[in-house]
C-alpha cells in the first residue's frame, strides 16, 4: 500500500469513490429530497406492504406536511417527535419538519414512559408524529400526562398509505390530536424555511443511554448531509435510482436518520420498512423486494443467519451488508460469508457523529480491524492518564474525533459540552488503538474495561474469542468482584439448539486465544442475552442482574 505524504495514511485504505470525494457544499437536508425527486421522479421511495410512494409523491406529501405542520404554529426551530417503528411516517415527517426549519427528536417507543417523557420535556417538545398502533397511541397519552404540557398529537395510519382517511381520536376522545391524512388532503403550502445549513439544527439526538443520563447531541443539516456523503461513497457498487435498502433497525436511533435514511435517499433508492424486526419475514423481503442494501446491528446477522439455515434464500441481488451499533467479531463476518457469499462492512460510530465516523476496508485480510476513518474525519488515540497526549502507535487509549460529521454540542448542555471535548476533538468514551497505516480497532467502552489484578481486560476481545467455539450464538463479558483480583471476568452465553458447554471446556477453548488473565473464570448459560431498546446487548442490565443475584 502506497500513499500521498501529504495526505493520512489510512486513504491507502480507501475505495476510489471515497479518496476522490470532493467536500459538499452546505445545503439544507431537503436537498437531498429535491435532487432524487427531480432525477427519478417516479422511482419508488418509500415502501410498507402492499404500497409505495414515488419520489415525486413524497417530496409533495412533505411539503403538504410541513404546511400543515405551519399552520398548526410550528416555527423554524421548533421540536417535533417521532415515536414509532421503521415506517414510511418517518421519513415524511423528517422531511416535512426540515421544510419548515423544525428540529426531529427521536423517541424510541420501547423506551419507558417516565424516560420519554423527560426527553419531551429536555426537549420543548410542541408535537409528536405516532401511528394508530394502540399501543403507540396509549403510549403518548401517559407521556403528555406526565409533561402536563400540551404536547399535539400527528397520527399515521399503520398500515395504510398516509392519504387514506383514519380517526386518531379513537378510543380517547377529541384532544388535540390531528391526522396525518388530513394534513395531507388540505392541499395547503408554505414558503420553505431559509437558514445557514452548517449551524441550523435538523436533529436532536438522545444519546447516553447505556452508560450515563442521557442527553441529546445536536446535529445540523450539515452534519448529516456530509455524513451521508461520507457512506455513499464507501460504495462504488451502487449505482443512484436503482438500490433498495431494508429498513428494519430502530429509526429513532442515529442510525435510522442517516446510514438508513439519508444514506438511501441520497441515492435515490427505495427504502422498504419492516416495522417489526423477524428474520424470516427479512428472508422473504430480501427475495421479494428485490433488496440491495442491508444495514443491521449484530444481533441481527446473527439472528438471520440462524434463520436461512431453515429457509435458504438466493443473496445474489444483495450488493453490500453492513453491521453497526457494536462490535463486529471477525467470526461473525467469516459465518456471514460462508452463508451468503456477502462481507460485512463494520460501522464505528455514535449519536454525536451523525453517526459514521469509521468504516471497515473491503480487504478480507484486514478483518481483525475495525476500519479506517472516513473522507474529511481525524482520528487520534489519545492517553487515558493524560487525554491531551496522542497515544503511541499500537497503544490502546481513547478514540477523540473531528470532522465536518461531529455535533457541535448538547442541548442546553454547556457542561457536558465541554467535558465533551478536548483540543478540537470530541471524546468518544471508547478505547481503542492505531496502526501506523491508520487502521484503527475499538476495543471497548472505557466504562466497560475490567481491571483485574492491575492487567485491563477488554471485554469486546474476550467475547470475540468465545464466538469461535461452535457451541456459542451470542457472548457478553462483564467484571464481577474478585476477592483475589479485585475483578474478573464473567461471560454470559447463548447456545447453538441442542449444544451443552461448561466452564471448564469453555476455558480449553480459550487457551492460547486468550491470556491467563483475560480467561473468563465464571460461565453463565442464558436463553437469551439482555439487550437494550437499540437491539444492542446491554453490559448495564447484566451488571445489575449480577448486583441483585443471590449470594
Amino acid at each position: 500500500m502506497t500513499a500521498d505524504k501529504n495526505r493520512p495514511a489510512w486513504e491507502g485504505h480507501y475505495p476510489a469513490t471515497a479518496r476522490d470525494l470532493a467536500p459538499p457544499e452546505p445545503r439544507a437536508l431537503t436537498a437531498l429530497l429535491d435532487d432524487a425527486a427531480y432525477s427519478f421522479p417516479n422511482r419508488p421511495c418509500l415502501t410498507l406492504e402492499d404500497w409505495t410512494l414515488s419520489y415525486g409523491e413524497v417530496a409533495l406529501l412533505a411539503s403538504r406536511l410541513g404546511a400543515g405542520l405551519a399552520q398548526m404554529g410550528v416555527m423554524s426551530g421548533d421540536r417535533i417527535g417521532y415515536m414509532g417503528p421503521p415506517h414510511p411516517a418517518f421519513t415524511l415527517g423528517c422531511f416535512a419538519m426540515w421544510h419548515i426549519g423544525a428540529v426531529y427528536v427521536g423517541l424510541n417507543p420501547l423506551y419507558s414512559v417516565d424516560r420519554l417523557a423527560g426527553q419531551c420535556i429536555d426537549s420543548g417538545l410542541k408535537a409528536i408524529i405516532t401511528l394508530d398502533e394502540p399501543r403507540l397511541l396509549a403510549k403518548a397519552h401517559q407521556i403528555r400526562e406526565l409533561t402536563g404540557q400540551p404536547v399535539t398529537f400527528l397520527v399515521g395510519s399503520f398500515k395504510k398509505d398516509p392519504r387514506e382517511v383514519i380517526d386518531p381520536n379513537q378510543p380517547f376522545g377529541p384532544s388535540n390530536v390531528w391526522a396525518i391524512s388530513d394534513l395531507l388532503a388540505a392541499d395547503a403550502s408554505v414558503e420553505r424555511a431559509t437558514f445557514d445549513p452548517v449551524t441550523q439544527p435538523a436533529v436532536l439526538q438522545f444519546t447516553g443511554g447505556t452508560t450515563g443520563t442521557p442527553k441529546a447531541a445536536v446535529l445540523t443539516h450539515f452534519n448529516l448531509l456530509t455524513n451521508a456523503a461520507q457512506m455513499v461513497s464507501w460504495y462504488p457498487q451502487l449505482e443512484p435510482g436503482r438500490e433498495v435498502m431494508l429498513s428494519a433497525a430502530p429509526v429513532t436511533h442515529a442510525g435510522g436518520i442517516g446510514p438508513v435514511q439519508n444514506f438511501t435517499v441520497q441515492l435515490a433508492g427505495e427504502l422498504v420498512s419492516l416495522p417489526r424486526f423477524d428474520p424470516m419475514k427479512t428472508l422473504d423481503l430480501i427475495e421479494e423486494r428485490k433488496i440491495t442494501i442491508l444495514l443491521m446491528a449484530p444481533t441481527m446477522a446473527t439472528a438471520l443467519l440462524e434463520a436461512a439455515r431453515e429457509r435458504p434464500i438466493d443473496w445474489s441481488g444483495v450488493k453490500c451488508v453492513q453491521c453497526g451499533a457494536g462490535p463486529v467479531p471477525a467470526e461473525l463476518k467469516a459465518r456471514f460469508l460462508q452463508a451468503t457469499g456477502h462481507w460485512i462492512t463494520t460501522l464505528y460510530g455514535m449519536s454525536e457523529t451523525a453517526p459514521a465516523v469509521v468504516y471497515s476496508p473491503s480487504d478480507r485480510a484486514l478483518a481483525e480491524y475495525t476500519g479506517v476513518p472516513l473522507p474529511f474525519t481525524e482520528v487520534e488515540i489519545r492517553k487515558v492518564d493524560d487525554p491531551h497526549q496522542r497515544a503511541a502507535v499500537g497503544e490502546v487509549g481513547e478514540i477523540c474525533l473531528r470532522g465536518p460529521q461531529v455535533m457541535k454540542g448538547y442541548w442546553r448542555n454547556q457542561d457536558a459540552t465541554s467535558e465533551g471535548f478536548i483540543d478540537g476533538f470530541f471524546r468518544s468514551g471508547d478505547l481503542g488503538s492505531m496502526s501506523k497505516d491508520g487502521l484503527v480497532t475499538v476495543s471497548d467502552r472505557l466504562k466497560d474495561m475490567i481491571i483485574a489484578g492491575g492487567y485491563n481486560i477488554y471485554p469486546a476481545d474476550v467475547e470475540s474469542a468465545i464466538l469461535g467455539h461452535p457451541a456459542v450464538r451470542e457472548a457478553a463479558v462483564i467484571g464481577v468482584p474478585d476477592e483475589y483480583r479485585g475483578e474478573t471476568a464473567k461471560a454470559i452465553v447463548s447456545l447453538r439448539g441442542g449444544e451443552q458447554l461448561d466452564l471448564d471446556e469453555l476455558r480449553e477453548f480459550l487457551s492460547g486465544r486468550l491470556s491467563p488473565m483475560e480467561i473468563p473464570t465464571i460461565l453463565s448459560i442464558v436463553d437469551e442475552i439482555p439487550r437494550n431498546e437499540n437491539m444492542k446487548i446491554s453490559r448495564l442490565d447484566l451488571r445489575e442482574l449480577e448486583r441483585l443475584a443471590p449470594r
